[in-house]
């Protein structure tokens, strides 16, 4: 018994390097800040960004992407569900939460991003996923939040945030879209690039967020201090309300709408309803962390909320899988 817990407790860990290590710069941020001097005489951010979004780049592979036209009813559809329904549903419930200023900011620019790069890929591959429709849906959702993102912020924030729609969309295409357009061009021109030097940037981008996030609260160290258990549990409500909806309503639209098959659906289902935590904090980090730290916080709730809920979606899926074959599998032998 005290192997399995042993067990599942390092498996959890694994899975969540990244949030670990992300909570682990906010408590370090707050008790040994990076100096003031070394704040003001270097800017790690942006190189920083750049390097995790190329080594993501140099390691997605978007096999089977050249039928994307044939795919175009269902990326309407998904960009409706993602990019569109996600936001519109996070300014309602953060009104209706009463959320305000950081964490308004934080909630909304969650919402308006798209995909994961590399979780809900995983959680979909997890899940008995269909793997083209997750890469056809992975790019092309990437490549509309180009527009739609600085599009979503400036409907859904306005005039709360302290940074333009431009300064956001500035930031996305030179350090975060272009780097990964490098990552995907050193991969085609050095095929084998990606498998030799995988064992050594396979925790690059992990580090570089985390550096990000230690660098980008240090200098607002002290409002942190001044959260109260009470914030953080007025933020939790919305986030569940606001994920779960939205795979209900991913869900019906793969399901109900597009008449997918069980495969594809649940590709569907994890690509579009779920958000990015790399993406957000980089983005945050870049753009919004100088006026706005506390935005860091919604980011985190969300994401937490979001692999329990999921990690126990993929659960129930695979039991249903399960009961589904050995019921199958009894009917044969019946028959026989």
């Amino acid at each position: 018994m005290t192997h399995r817990l042993l067990d599942a407790f390092r498996h959890l860990v694994r899975k969540n390097l990244l949030l670990l290590g992300i909570l682990g710069a906010i408590w370090l941020s707050m008790h040994h800040p990076v100096p003031e001097s070394i704040l003001g005489a270097f800017d790690v951010n942006a190189p920083l960004v750049a390097l995790t979004f190329a080594i993501q780049g140099l390691h997605m592979s978007f096999k089977g992407c050249g039928r994307i036209r044939d795919y175009a009813a269902m990326i309407g559809v998904a960009a409706l569900v993602s990019v569109v329904c996600y936001p519109l549903l996070a300014a309602g419930l953060s009104a209706l939460f009463g959320l305000e200023a950081d964490f308004h900011i934080g909630f909304i620019l969650l919402a308006s991003l798209p995909t994961s790069l590399e979780a809900a890929m995983a959680m979909a591959a997890s899940a008995g996923g269909d793997p083209l429709t997750a890469v056809i849906l992975l790019v092309s959702l990437n490549l509309i939040g180009i527009a739609t993102i600085p599009a979503n912020i400036a409907l859904w924030v306005g005039g709360a945030a302290h940074v333009s729609e431009m300064a956001v969309l500035q930031n996305l295409l030179f350090y975060l879209f272009i780097p990964a357009i490098a990552g995907q061009l050193l991969r085609r021109a050095f095929p084998t690039l990606p498998a030799r030097t995988e064992r050594m940037t396979r925790h690059v981008p992990m580090v570089c967020i985390v550096i990000l996030v230690y660098t980008s609260c240090s200098s607002e160290s002290a409002l942190f201090h001044s959260l109260r258990l009470s914030d953080l549990a007025h933020i939790i409500i919305p986030c569940v309300l606001l994920h779960v909806i939205m795979v209900g309503a991913a869900h019906v639209a793969s399901r109900k709408w597009l008449r997918m098959e069980i495969p594809a659906s649940r590709s569907f289902l994890f690509i579009t309803a779920e958000k990015p935590m790399s993406l957000s904090v980089a983005l945050w980090s870049m753009t919004y962390a100088a006026h706005h730290p506390l935005a860091i916080f919604p980011i985190l709730v969300f994401y937490v909320c979001q692999v329990v809920f999921d990690s126990a979606l993929v659960a129930g899926m695979l039991r249903n899988d399960l009961t589904k074959a050995e019921a199958a599998t009894q009917r044969n032998t019946a028959t026989d």
